[in-house]
C-alpha cells in the first residue's frame, strides 16, 4: 500500500487515498515511513541540526556577498573566485540535500509524538493554501529534488477557486515539471491536528476572517512579525530562511502588503529575486500559528 504522498512541518501529511479513520490511517503511514529511506536511515531527529545548515548556508551567502563587492570594486571575477563561486553552488545542493532530510526527520518525529491528537481531513483550497511554499518531502520525479507547493494568480470570481502546483525548488527547477492540484479531482486526505481556521464550514471561517476587528488584530500581528525569519519557507537558491517583508506595492491591504524575501545575494550583485507573496487568510494563519502557536480565529 502506498499511502504517503507528502510530510509538511506542523503535524500535517498528506496521503493519496480518501480515508475515513484516523487511528488506521496513522498506523499505516508510520509503517510506511519507518520502510522509507529516510525512515531507515535515523529514528530519531537531532536537535539544532536545522540550525547547524542554516548557519552553513549564511556563511556561503557571507563568502558570496564578499566576493561580489570584490568583483564590483575589480570590475571582475580572478579565476580563483571564478572557482570558488562555482563551490559554493556545489556546497549548495549538498546543503540543500541535508536540509531537506533533516527536514522530513523533524516532521516524522512530531507527527509521531502527536499521533493521538491526528483527525482525517478533506483536501480543500484553504489546505492547500496553508501549505504554500512550505518545504514537503515530495521528491521531484525529474532531478529528485524537493518540492513544495505553489498558488497561481488570485482566486477566480466565477469558480471561487484558486490554481495550485507542486512545483521543485532544485537549482534547476525551471527544466522539472509541475504538478497542477485540484482538491475536487484529487482522491486525497489530510492528516493533521485540529485547526480551527481550516476545520468546520468554509464560509464561516471566512466570515470570521474578514470581520473589521479581526483583520486589525491579524494585521497587527503581521506588522511585528516583519523582519523575521521563516525557517519553514526558503528560498530554493540560497537555501536560507526567507524573511516577512512589506512589499514595495503595498497598498495597505493585508493580503496585499506582506512577502517573504530572501535575503541573499546573486553574483552580479542584485538581491535575490525569489519572493513568496502572503496572499491568503489560510496562508497568513499557518504563518502566525508557526510564529506564534495560534492562528487567525483562535488568535
Amino acid at each position: 500500500m502506498n499511502l504517503l504522498d507528502s510530510i509538511f512541518s506542523g503535524v500535517k501529511i498528506f496521503v493519496a487515498e480518501v480515508i475515513t479513520v484516523a487511528r488506521e490511517s496513522v498506523r499505516a503511514v508510520l509503517e510506511e515511513i519507518d520502510r522509507s529511506s529516510f525512515g531507515k536511515a535515523a529514528t530519531q531527529f537531532v536537535q539544532g541540526l536545522n540550525r547547524k545548515y542554516f548557519n552553513e548556508a549564511e556563511n556561503l551567502a557571507d563568502e558570496e556577498r564578499e566576493l561580489t563587492k570584490k568583483f564590483q570594486s575589480d570590475g571582475k571575477h580572478s579565476l580563483s573566485d571564478k572557482d570558488r563561486l562555482q563551490e559554493i553552488q556545489s556546497e549548495r545542493v549538498l546543503l540543500r540535500k541535508n536540509l531537506e532530510a533533516a527536514k522530513t526527520k523533524e516532521a516524522v518525529e512530531e507527527f509521531r509524538a502527536e499521533q493521538d491528537r491526528v483527525i482525517v481531513a478533506q483536501m480543500t483550497d484553504d489546505e492547500l493554501s496553508a501549505a504554500t511554499g512550505v518545504l514537503a518531502s515530495k521528491k521531484c520525479s525529474n532531478c529528485g529534488g524537493i518540492m513544495s507547493i505553489s498558488q497561481v494568480g488570485g482566486r477566480n470570481t466565477k469558480t471561487n477557486k484558486r490554481t495550485f502546483y507542486w512545483q521543485c525548488t532544485g537549482v534547476n527547477s525551471f527544466l522539472c515539471p509541475t504538478i497542477k492540484l485540484n482538491p475536487k479531482e484529487l482522491r486525497s486526505t489530510v492528516l493533521r491536528k485540529e485547526n480551527p481556521d481550516l476545520d468546520g464550514d468554509a464560509s464561516a471561517r471566512r466570515q470570521i476572517w474578514t470581520n473589521d476587528d479581526v483583520v486589525n488584530k491579524t494585521h497587527g500581528r503581521l506588522r511585528q512579525s516583519l523582519g523575521e525569519k521563516d525557517e519553514e519557507v526558503i528560498c530554493p537558491h540560497h537555501v536560507l530562511p526567507m524573511k516577512l517583508m512589506q512589499k514595495r506595492s503595498a497598498d495597505g491591504r493585508m493580503l496585499s502588503s506582506y512577502e517573504y524575501v530572501c535575503i541573499g545575494i546573486q553574483p552580479n550583485g542584485r538581491a535575490c529575486s525569489f519572493t513568496q507573496s502572503l496572499e491568503t487568510f489560510p496562508q497568513v494563519s499557518a504563518m502566525l500559528r508557526r510564529r506564534d502557536g495560534h492562528g487567525i480565529i483562535d488568535g
